[in-house]
């Protein structure tokens, strides 16, 4: 089976306002990806380890990377 690959168009953070988080709640973001056939998917991942990954507007990513890091 052949692996799709998806390109991050847009990525949200989070916005707690003044409120912030609570304690152990862990900051997600929300990744718009849009695949070499124009499919449009989001995805979630925590913060901290979208920015571990380097996963930025622009970075491309592939179904295999999506499913071992994604919710």
């Amino acid at each position: 089976m052949r692996t799709m690959n998806y390109r991050i168009t847009e990525l949200t953070e989070p916005d707690n306002g003044c409120e912030g988080f609570m304690p152990g709640e862990e900051p997600m973001v929300t990744l718009t990806l849009t695949s070499e056939n124009g499919a449009v998917r989001t995805v979630k991942l925590p913060d901290a380890l979208a920015y571990r990954l380097k996963w930025d507007t622009g970075v491309t990513v592939s179904d295999d990377d999506i499913g071992k890091y994604c919710k």
